[in-house]
Formats: C-alpha cells, structure tokens, sequence
C-alpha cells in the first residue's frame, strides 16, 4: 500500500483555496501512531472551515480535514470498530475524510457493544459535546421535576442531541431556533416547545425574568449573554459552542444574585476515562434512534454540503461516507 484517496484542502502561490478527491502517498501520515483504515466521518462546523481553509483551522497545507473518524484497525481488523474524535484529528494531523489516520493508539476509543462505526458517525465530536454537556448538568444537580432546559441552535448536531438526550432523561426542553419551518423536526426530537426569541433580546437589561433552570448553549456570542440574564435561582449553563461568536457582553448579577453556574464544555482534550464512560452511556441507557437527525454524503461530494452547512442550512448530523455503505 504507497497511496490512498483523500479529500484534500490545498493552498496555491496566489493563495487560492482548492478542495477534493486526490491521490496521496501514505508516507505522507507522517504523525507517529496507529494506522486506521477510516469507513466513517461526520461534517462538523470546524470540517466546514478547514475545506474553506480556514487559517485558525488548518495548520498547513496540504491539508485532509475530518476531526471525526471511525473504521478498523489496518494492522488488526479483527479487533472490531473504532473511533477517534478531537484530540488533533483533522486540524493538527490529516484526518477522517481520507482512507487511512495515523494517530497516538491513546486517542483510539474501541466502539461499545451497541453501537456501529456509522452510529459513531452520527454521533461523533457533536454526541461527545451534547454527552458531555447533559451530563455536566447532571453533575450540577438538575432534575427534571427542576424546570424548564433550554437549547440553543437547536437545529444543528450538538442541539439536536441535546434535545434528544435531554428528552429522553425526563426533562422538559424548549429549543431556540431562528427557523420557522424547522419546528415539526424540533418536536420530532422530543422538545416539548419551539421558540425563536429571548427575553433578553433587544434588551440592555442586566436580569430578566427567571424562566430555565438550565440550559445548553451551542452557539455562544450575545445568544449566551441573554440566556444567562433569563435562568432561574441555581441554574446552570454548559456552553459548548461559538457559532454566534467568541465574545458576549454581559453582568455579574445572574452569578452573584441568581447563584447561576457557567460551565465550559470541551470536547477536544477531555480525559480518555470521560470520554469511554460517555461512549458507553451512547451506546446502552443513554442509546438514541439516530434516523431523524442523520444525513448522508459521499467524501466526494463535500461542496454543496459543506455550503449548506454554513449558511446554516442544515439540520441535524451529516455522516460522511468514507468507505462504508450508502445505505
């Protein structure tokens, strides 16, 4: 084996970005580590930067996105399916969307009994998020007899989790969504109510009326700085996303008044010990019905979906079909 197929993400003399199918030399996997023959990745909003060519993203060219991987062993497929989210995958060493990974053997989770390398897909960096995300809520103390849970950028991969897990816990979920016609497929999903504004919109008020007792948030920004002013006494916040910003203007009153937690979700270098309990929790009380949020691409045809995906246009979780079936 000297080649292999990659969606590749180059950079010309004159700074033009170009991005598809092509040939390799697999000497090119140069990071020390275990070889993975990949049959599954997933498109993330960081995917979707890195074939833009996003400089915060890619590190150098030529460069193979997907920080979401799963497949075989290529030394021992017997062993039976793994997956390999964050770490470095996709940003600082090529990732998922080409036929082979070569990553430290400690970034490598084995599948649990329960779930396939598709289902791993599905899930990927976005269900390691949403896991990570209800169980810090958990961990807080919420309840669902505790009031109302809000998630934000309902639509997208980590909400739609989200709302699925939180769900099927016992708690009751409003999803914030700024899409109309999106709210068939929210309450699909298990949330008990669809809205599309906050109190705190438009509004330079420090507090407003106590209405969640938490919520998660996946988009941050200015988005973030409102749901805090509106939870209730002891809520907690897990924040795992920036798609509205890095920035939010806000007031220490919700912390100091309310007693409101913000916690910070990281998904990317969080112990290998959080990350197996999280995938066996997916994979037996936490298992989830995958059908209504997955949406399915071949590693060829990335543009249109990539597009789709950052004008905001797509619902749910895109799995990425490297060398498994279609169907």
């Amino acid at each position: 084996m000297d080649a292999f197929d990659a969606y590749v993400v180059d950079k010309d003399g004159r700074g033009v970005i170009t991005a598809g199918l092509a040939r390799r030399d697999i000497r090119e996997l140069a990071f020390p580590g275990v070889l993975l023959r990949v049959q599954y990745s997933s498109l993330n909003y960081k995917d979707a930067l890195a074939v833009r060519g996003e400089a915060g993203i890619v590190k150098r060219f030529p460069h193979v996105p997907g920080i979401d991987a799963a497949g075989l062993l290529a030394d021992d497929p017997t062993a039976g399916p793994v997956l390999v989210t964050g770490y470095g995958l996709g940003t600082a060493v090529w990732g998922g969307y080409g036929d082979y990974v070569r990553v430290p053997d400690d970034w490598i989770i084995p599948i649990p009994a329960g779930l396939t390398a598709r289902e791993g897909m599905v899930l990927g960096t976005a269900g390691l998020t949403a896991a990570l995300s209800v169980d810090a809520l958990l961990q807080e103390g919420l309840v669902p007899a505790g009031g109302e849970i809000l998630v934000t950028g309902a639509t997208g991969g980590v909400g739609s989790l989200a709302i699925m897990l939180l769900a099927k816990l016992g708690f009751t979920v409003v999803a914030l969504t700024r899409k109309p016609a999106a709210e068939a497929y929210l309450r699909g999903l298990g949330a008990a109510r669809v809205t599309a504004v906050l109190d705190g919109d438009a509004s330079g008020k420090a507090l407003h009326a106590a209405r969640w007792a938490g919520a998660v948030d996946t988009v941050g920004g200015e988005v973030l700085a409102d749901v805090l002013k509106a939870v209730g006494y002891g809520g907690v916040v897990a924040a795992c996303g920036m798609a509205a910003g890095t920035r939010f203007q806000g007031s220490v009153l919700p912390f100091i008044l309310r007693g409101v937690r913000l916690l910070g979700i990281d998904s990317v270098q969080c112990p290998r010990a959080v990350r197996e309990d999280l995938w066996t929790r997916l994979a037996g009380p936490w298992r989830l019905s995958l059908m209504a949020i997955e949406r399915v691409v071949d590693r060829h045809d990335l543009g249109p979906a990539v597009t789709a995906l950052l004008q905001g246009a797509r619902t749910g979780r895109t799995l990425v079909v490297v060398a498994g079936e279609t169907a």
